[in-house]
């Protein structure tokens, strides 16, 4: 009696943990479905489920099950009513131990698939009732007694510690003419299947079979569409195959652990989860999928790895001697020391492999670069001569080398970088030319120098027309942005104008905060918000930031405050202006350093007119008689804009075409 003191029980509810929590993806359960077909030697399989369906409506927060369906039969041995009892109903039974069935199948001897004893309970991650029919008998006979039976997860998480027994169905105990077994699943959970090809192709990943007495199919049972899974095509690239059959993974003190299969890059990025990563399976069922083996992120070439890296492998040892395999399949127990040999193989691998991968990587990248940036055209466009249009070819296969695929997606950067390979190359054909001459020694130095010299004119030139063109393109997107009535463009045109302050005056270039401005502006938007919480009538209604555009030019601070088109400045909005001017004045005032590198503040306002009353006029007038304010409408910006760089554009390609003559 002294040992029955204590009592451990197991709660129902384990089911939940084991079943809901664990599976939530129809793939994964039927997947479980199938391994235990593979594990009864079945040679086929049918999937019987309705494609690209939602299983059940959800309406303010209620799930009503959909009448639908999830069916998969197979031709196996299937079990009798006392292997239901003994084996297929008793949770987490490691048939690998049982010396009655152990770690080979009953006719066919196949390495079998199950070891936990909990995948039967991965239907509960999708569904609320399990229904189980399977006739089993010796092959050959005319007929088989069938096992039908329902579980209902609701009865089965009853809180108690009763057995729960399944409601037998109406054929138990009855006669089928063929055997084996078919399951039922029915009142669904929210979900949803994938459309017929997505299907096909995550239970594909889910094994690695390779057998010619095994095959699966699906069919769509909308359509009656019936198609077979096969294994996943991976286009690779080419060069970077690694075949691993003669690289077993070496562990101290042991034999060397023997794998087999492949691992490549492949030849695009992923265009599905399925084909992500290398796949690592264990008795011909996936044990998990590793795009890093394990590794730490922020290593070298991480992205690449992670975003090309293909394969499958098989390791055997993984589920041999000791389980190293996570419950969900989703992954292995790296910390393990195998786990640990088999993270160095692997990162051993993936060194091979980016040697190997290294040039057909950098001339897929050259090659989508140029596909994308157009930068053939562009430069044929804009440099007359061919030396700077080599040039430009030579920089941008040398940049695009260090650019990875999945960054040359971002049309933004691909554009940018376009428009520096375009301002770069006549400065690289001037070296080029530097080097020709040092290479030459004395001989015709003269005349070498004096065609440098030509080139180099030719080199400038094309390179004010590249920034000249560059503007002319802003030029055309304020226009653009004009054209429009939407009343929200004043926040566009505020981030043009910040990106673009030549648009407002030719003399003002392309502005690169240096650190001091930068501080500047931290501190004085600090300030800013300080204040403007306490003359709160001022700013009634409004941010408390400072809504105007703020550049460093020369020795002054610059506010541009814009209105959007057609708008007239009123009373509210000048006063405002106004104090924006004046606290500056003052921040600069109380901030000795700021205030001595920026010692003026001038404001340029960007409005079509003016509503203001005697007192506002009057105001204004003072503000632009002493040089503190100017006003441009926006056509007249507009239109100052366009005829200084188009005439500068102009004036560039007649110096080329002049620079051309001379040359030549």
């Amino acid at each position: 009696m002294a040992n029955e003191k204590y009592n451990l029980t197991i709660s129902r509810n384990t089911i939940d943990k084991l079943g809901v929590k664990l599976y939530d993806k129809a793939s994964d359960v039927v997947s479980e479905l199938i391994a235990n077909a593979y594990d009864a030697d079945a040679e086929k399989v049918t999937v019987t489920a309705p494609l690209g369906e939602f299983l059940a409506t959800k309406k303010e927060g209620v799930v009503t099950s959909k009448d639908l369906e999830i069916v998969v039969e197979d031709d196996g041995h299937g079990f009798t009513e006392d292997e239901a009892n003994d084996h297929y109903l008793k949770i987490g039974n490691d048939r690998r131990l049982d010396p009655g069935r152990g770690g080979e199948s009953r006719e066919l001897r196949r390495p079998v698939m199950g070891r936990k004893g909990i995948g039967k309970l991965a239907a509960f991650g999708i569904c609320r009732t399990v229904e189980v029919w399977s006739a089993s008998g010796e092959k050959g006979l005319d007929q088989y007694r069938v096992s039908h039976f329902f579980l209902r997860y609701d009865d089965i998480t009853q809180d108690t510690d009763k057995t729960y027994h399944p409601e037998p169905g109406p054929e138990d105990r009855l006669f089928s003419a063929e055997r084996g077994t078919r399951i039922t699943l029915s009142d669904f959970l929210y979900k949803k299947i994938p459309d017929a090809e997505t299907f096909r192709r995550q239970l594909a990943r889910k094994f690695g079979i390779g057998s010619s007495n095994f095959k699966i199919s699906v069919t769509d049972s909308k359509t009656g569409e019936e198609r077979d899974v096969s294994g996943l095509d991976v286009e690779i690239m080419e060069g970077t195959k690694i075949q691993v059959d003669e690289r077993p993974v070496p562990i101290e003190g042991e034999e060397p652990l023997p794998v087999s299969g492949w691992i490549a890059y492949a030849k695009h990025s992923y265009r599905n989860e399925e084909m992500a990563g290398v796949r690592i399976y264990v008795r011909g069922k996936l044990a998990a999928t590793s795009r890093d083996f394990g590794r730490r992120a922020g290593f070298t070439g991480e992205l690449t790895i992670r975003t090309y890296m293909v394969g499958e492998i098989r390791a055997e040892w993984l589920d041999e001697d000791e389980d190293l395999i996570t419950t969900d399949r989703q992954d292995i127990l790296w910390s393990s020391d195998k786990g640990l040999a088999l993270q160095k193989w692997g990162t051993d691998i993936m060194e091979d492999l980016g040697r190997r991968s290294r040039k057909p990587m950098e001339k897929k990248t050259f090659e989508t670069f140029m596909k994308k940036s157009e930068l053939k055209s562009h430069a044929r466009e804009m440099f007359g001569d061919t030396r700077v249009y080599d040039a430009a070819m030579y920089v941008g296969k040398k940049l695009s080398k260090g650019v990875d695929l999945e960054t040359l997606q971002n049309d933004d950067y691909v554009q940018s970088m376009r428009e520096l390979i375009l301002s770069v190359a006549p400065h690289k054909m001037i070296v080029d030319k530097l080097k020709e001459i040092a290479d030459d020694g004395n001989k015709n130095a003269l005349n070498m120098i004096a065609t440098m010299l030509g080139d180099a004119k030719i080199a400038e030139t094309a390179s004010l027309g590249q920034v000249a063109r560059e503007r002319i393109r802003a030029v055309e997107g304020l226009m653009e942005i004009l054209t429009r009535k939407d009343p929200a463009v004043e926040s566009e045109l505020q981030r043009l104008l910040e990106s673009a302050p030549w648009l407002i005056n030719p003399q003002w270039t392309v502005l690169q905060a240096n650190q001091t401005f930068n501080t500047f502006k931290k501190t004085f938007g600090a300030w800013f918000k300080k204040e403007a919480k306490r003359k709160a009538k001022t700013f009634e209604g409004g941010a408390l930031r400072p809504d105007f555009i703020m550049y460093p030019i020369e020795s002054r601070i610059e506010i541009v405050e814009i209105k959007r088109p057609g708008h007239k400045l009123d009373d509210v909005e000048f006063e405002r202006l106004s104090e924006y001017i004046t606290m500056m004045d003052d921040y600069l005032g109380e901030n000795r350093e700021h205030g001595e590198k920026y010692p003026m503040v001038h404001a340029t306002l960007v409005c079509d007119g003016l509503n203001l009353g005697g007192v506002g006029n009057i105001a204004h007038g003072a503000l632009v008689k002493d040089g503190r304010l100017r006003r441009e409408t926006w056509q007249n910006l507009l239109a100052g804009a366009t005829r200084a760089h188009e005439d500068f554009l102009n004036a560039m390609d007649d110096i080329f075409r002049e620079s051309r003559k001379t040359n030549s």
